[in-house]
């Protein structure tokens, strides 16, 4: 990613970030597409699936925003621009068709009806999927076991939506000085899904006083560490448990500080690298280091902006 991006942008306000983290997106739109991309007659079907990735992530993106009262016109465009990359949810019923075990992907689909798309047909392949006992076997982290519940339990289709219980990391009231990035991800992801991004309480008592003392210190190490993606993280955990004023220093600005004049975040060293496919071209490695944190700060942003309103 060799040369140096431009100068970091004065204007230091959520409100501002999002117009600009959103023009850098629709610069972008043609990066997060996956029409085009996908093969399911491909034998490394796998590959092809870290291209729902992007764009179940900029359609969670796209949602949060409305959720906290941030319309624009270009998140209207963005939505029905996904709709339609999902070919009206057709690509999807497709893809589940062919890998039943690629049941997680129903994120993206989610995010997208809760923006009001639906499609008969892939409610119908979920419907059954949901009820299967490899839905409730399936080798994923407790986090996302923890979303996949989530992302089911909004399409009217969670049959067990509090079965991992006291399973989660949070759960156990780790000893704040192990965590780790990797952790910090695990971390971030359970709050998220657990309070519904901010939009309800976490409701064990003894997990939102143990994460309201020590997510400031967490955020701190990232930021130290220029991580602005996990900083933007614990920025958007800042505001799902309410932690208000804190001897340590709110992430969020450093985030803010971070993001250039074009819009985008810069993400930590090797940021997308996991998505990296044979073929790509440079511009296509460089968005892919980027895209990630760029959404995460605009989510931050618009959790600040529904919490303290301009």
């Amino acid at each position: 990613m060799g040369t140096p991006g431009p100068s970091a942008a004065p204007n230091l306000s959520p409100r501002g970030g999002l117009l600009r983290g959103l023009t850098w997106i629709t610069e972008h739109l043609d990066e997060f597409a996956i029409a085009r991309r996908m093969d399911l007659t491909s034998p490394n079907l796998k590959d092809n699936l870290v291209l729902l990735k992007p764009i179940s992530e900029l359609a969670l993106t796209i949602w949060l925003l409305e959720r906290c009262g941030i319309h624009h016109e270009l998140s209207g465009h963005l939505a029905d621009w996904i709709w339609q990359q999902t070919e009206k949810g057709k690509l999807l019923t497709r893809l589940l068709l062919a890998r039943a075990d690629f049941l997680p992907c129903c994120s993206l689909y989610a995010s997208l009806s809760q923006l009001g798309y639906r499609a008969e047909h892939l409610d119908r392949v979920l419907s059954m999927l949901a009820t299967t006992d490899m839905a409730q076997a399936l080798p994923l982290p407790r986090w996302g076991a923890l979303a996949l519940d989530y992302n089911l339990s909004l399409l009217g289709l969670s049959a067990q939506p509090e079965r991992l219980g006291n399973s989660l990391y949070t759960s156990a009231l780790p000893e704040p000085w192990v965590v780790s990035g990797e952790l910090g991800y695990a971390i971030t992801h359970e709050v998220f899904y657990l309070t519904d991004f901010g939009f309800a309480p976490l409701e064990n008592h003894d997990v939102a006083e143990y994460l309201r003392l020590w997510v400031p210190y967490w955020a701190q190490v990232f930021v130290e560490e220029g991580d602005h993606d996990l900083a933007g993280e614990f920025a958007m955990v800042w505001r799902c448990i309410g932690i208000g004023s804190s001897s340590m220093s709110d992430p969020l600005g450093p985030v803010l500080s971070a993001q250039t004049e074009d819009g985008y975040v810069q993400g930590p060293e090797g940021a997308g690298t996991v998505l990296f496919r044979p073929g790509d071209d440079a511009a296509r490695r460089v968005f892919l280091g980027r895209y990630h944190t760029t959404l995460v700060a605009m989510m931050a942003y618009a959790l600040e902006l529904r919490h303290s309103p301009e």
